[in-house]
């Protein structure tokens, strides 16, 4: 892949009239297309206008848009400039993007086309972007990367899904998170055009994959539940991979996609690591079932004391190449990546520690349960007792503290079991354990 700095101008200049991406909007908008030829004619637009602003080098540019064709042009329109791309949640409330913009002092704020000046924040000359991780864990933390990073990730994404002359991506994922930011980068690195959703929504999934006939896909598992439910399994047998990430999908729901003749492709990685660093290849879901796969040739991943730790060209540049991410895992014989859950969410329980997640997993085996989340709670025994919060019906809480007492030691049982009608979670379908 050549190194050129102005990847959307590289690749206009070689298919100018190949497509590049195609604009649903939402449910009922009418598709928009554009060539590479005219993206890169409203990218220098919009680079104009961001310089006439004042935007310079290595400043910070806010903003606020769902997928589409005017966010690839702002991204590509600060990539041209040499400024650095914040995207901020369409879809949160105005004190939370108060807070983004305060923690990443941007030079200007753009929303719903408009152009917000502010005064001179940070210059970080060299990045591309500053991404947010989800916040499952704490408030979102701000996240450096380059242009290097994304060319790093492309290769190892490509890599393991491996590539067609007619690859198109179909993002259903905002790109304020890493999942649905790195999709564009793919786009103009290798080349494949984008079929691009303003949100979620799984009729309007069905219908783009029916019309527009996408090979790849990237999803949390909430949304291929959602498809599902409304009658789309045809239409996701169609893809040949589906990346499954940004959450965890229970290895029943993974063979039970796959028992569907889904390519589902479950997969490892955060916003520090620029994307996915492991992936379970197409067609292999079953095989390698309880697993992440295998970390791609830009990452290697290691594990230290049954932390999953990271380092290469993927990594950001705040951590020096390498990141100690707080998820607990080992590899197996095989050399693919297992996650047990994390570092944080360890509850002590009498002097034994449990990991919410096994726990949860347990109950999510139940056919009543949908949801389940463990916590501890305190006990003036034991420090904590494990409570468990279900989203269910059709069952008791008795039934599930025996469901669970048949599988589980009994330090990991719950004491309580409390019906909820929903869960905490983020945009990207990752439970949100700070707000239990």
């Amino acid at each position: 892949m050549p190194m050129v700095a102005d990847p959307l101008a590289d690749r206009a200049r070689r298919s100018p009239d190949g497509l590049a991406l195609v604009d649903r909007g939402g449910a009922s908008a009418r598709p928009v297309r554009l060539s590479w030829g005219a993206l890169d004619g409203v990218a220098g637009a919009w680079a104009e206008r961001l310089s006439s602003a004042g935007i310079r080098r290595g400043e910070r540019v806010a903003v606020v848009e769902p997928a589409g064709a005017r966010f690839a042009a702002l991204l590509h329109a600060c990539i041209r400039i040499g400024a650095v791309m914040v995207p901020l949640p369409p879809r949160a409330q105005e004190s939370e993007r108060a807070l983004l913009i305060a923690q990443a002092r941007p030079r200007a704020v753009i929303a719903a086309g408009e152009i917000h000046p502010r005064d001179a924040g940070v210059r970080a000359e060299g990045d591309l972007c500053l991404l947010h991780t989800s916040g499952t864990m704490g408030p979102p933390k701000p996240v450096r990367l380059t242009l290097a990073n994304h060319r790093a990730s492309a290769r190892g994404c490509i890599e393991s899904l491996g590539r067609r002359r007619n690859d198109t991506w179909l993002l259903m994922l905002s790109p304020h998170h890493v999942g649905g930011f790195a999709i564009f980068m793919r786009s103009v690195l290798y080349g494949h055009p984008i079929v691009a959703l303003s949100g979620f929504d799984p009729e309007a999934a069905v219908a783009a994959i029916e019309e527009e006939r996408p090979t790849l896909v990237s999803a949390v598992p909430s949304m291929l539940t959602r498809i599902l439910d409304a009658g789309g399994a045809a239409a996701l047998r169609k893809p040949r991979a589906i990346l499954v990430g940004g959450a965890p999908a229970s290895d029943d729901e993974v063979a039970a996609w796959a028992d569907l003749g889904l390519m589902v492709c479950p997969t490892y990685g955060m916003t520090e690591t620029c994307s996915q660093v492991a992936t379970v290849p197409p067609g292999r879901a079953r095989e390698l079932l309880g697993t992440s796969g295998f970390a791609h040739s830009q990452a290697t991943v290691t594990i230290e004391e049954g932390v999953i730790a990271v380092s290469g060209p993927v990594v950001s540049p705040t951590f020096g190449g390498r990141v100690l991410t707080g998820d607990l895992g080992h590899l197996d014989e095989r050399g693919a990546l297992v996650v047990t859950g994390r570092k944080d969410d360890v509850i002590i329980t009498g002097g034994e520690k449990v990991h919410p997640a096994e726990v949860e997993n347990t109950l999510r085996l139940h056919p009543a349960v949908r949801e389940a989340a463990v916590v501890g709670r305190p006990d003036r025994v034991y420090g904590l007792v494990l409570e468990a919060l279900v989203v269910g019906e059709g069952v008791t809480a008795e039934a599930l503290v025996a469901w669970c007492r048949a599988r589980l030691p009994s330090f990991k049982v719950p004491r309580r079991v409390q019906f909820v009608e929903r869960l905490p979670l983020s945009e990207g379908g990752k439970l949100l354990r700070t707000q239990l």
